[in-house]
């Protein structure tokens, strides 16, 4: 069954020091796909040196835990480039 894209998130805009690590941070995070996919609908977007995302998904709590599940992914990608990559 099909479920009706009830709430979208019109997007969501991090800035990084340059496109480069914009574009790695994008890579990054689209290896986990969401989990519930007839539920959540989420699209990365790299525009100059941002990192732009939107989410479209069945109901508020599946925004909910979807977006908090990207800002994790986003806090970890962010921390390991400034330990691992000269920003």
């Amino acid at each position: 069954m099909t479920r009706k894209i009830n709430h979208k998130f019109r997007k969501i805009e991090i800035p990084f020091p340059s496109n480069r690590l914009a574009t790695i941070a994008r890579r990054v995070i689209n290896v986990d796909k969401e989990l519930k996919t007839d539920q959540v609908q989420r699209t990365l977007t790299v525009n100059d040196n941002k990192l732009e995302a939107l989410f479209e998904c069945t109901t508020a709590r599946m925004m909910r835990v979807s977006v908090n599940s990207f800002l994790e992914m986003l806090t970890m990608v962010t921390r390991t480039m400034e330990e691992c990559d000269t920003l």
